[in-house]
């Protein structure tokens, strides 16, 4: 859309090594991604709002609205310095992203980095950032990007290119431009046929559709310009 063609530009610049402009899957992914996300939230706004109550660890109650409160708000209601250094939020013992809204009563834990599951939310959200700065140098086709111990990585098919040591640091260039924009990580849930369309481009990810996803929808998470099949949670 003219909208995300005037924020991210389409291109890259500044001596990152950027490519220009960025592969056109980008954009037809952005563009599909808009259109649905729209419709999400359209469907958020028919859901009938009801009084929730949300339990904390130490017995204390909180209320909020359903499919309206998040996890960040009520990190927030408490201190902004718990909403700042939570890095994922637990709904009844779920992991679940801290800016989706809550459903129904629940119990709610905010994890930080110190504690397992946050760091492992936290390196699989830095393995997207890596994802996007790879597409944006590169091109290719990503294919798996998880959290491991102590870290990420991302795999990446290109047909005549390889990547070495030499230049991780116009990577991390990247990646540390990326992080300076606060790219909000949106999760949006598709059907099988979306995704097939979303990912037509990428032989890999269509093989992780057609043999991995054995339910009518599952999800994806956009960072920027990155729009990536992906369970979260971020």
């Amino acid at each position: 859309s003219s909208g995300i063609n005037a924020e991210y530009g389409g291109g890259g610049g500044g001596g990152t090594g950027e490519l220009s402009p960025w592969p056109s899957y980008i954009q037809d992914r952005l563009t599909m991604f808009d259109k649905l996300y729209l419709e999400y939230e359209e469907f958020l706004s028919t859901r009938e709002k009801k009084q929730i109550k949300i339990t904390l660890p130490d017995g204390t109650v909180k209320e909020g609205e359903s499919w309206s409160t998040t996890p960040y708000a009520i990190a927030n209601e408490i201190s902004s310095g718990l909403a700042n250094n939570s890095v994922i939020s637990k709904v009844d013992g779920v992991l679940w992203d801290l800016d989706r809204p809550l459903e129904t009563d629940c119990s709610l834990e905010l994890l930080n980095f110190e504690s397992k599951e946050g760091k492992e939310v936290f390196w699989h959200s830095t393995a997207h950032i890596l994802g996007e700065a790879m597409e944006r140098r590169y091109g290719g086709c990503l294919c798996y990007g998880p959290p491991i111990e102590g870290g990420f990585y991302y795999d990446m098919h290109m047909e005549e290119q390889s990547v070495c040591e030499a230049d991780y640091a116009g990577l991390e260039t990247i990646m540390k431009s990326i992080v300076k924009e606060k790219q909000d990580f949106q999760r949006l849930e598709m059907t099988k046929e979306d995704l097939l369309e979303m990912f037509k481009y990428n032989e890999y990810k269509v093989r992780i559709i057609n043999n991995k996803i054995h339910t009518p929808t599952t999800t994806v998470y956009r960072c920027g310009p990155l729009i990536d099949l992906c369970r979260g949670p971020h």
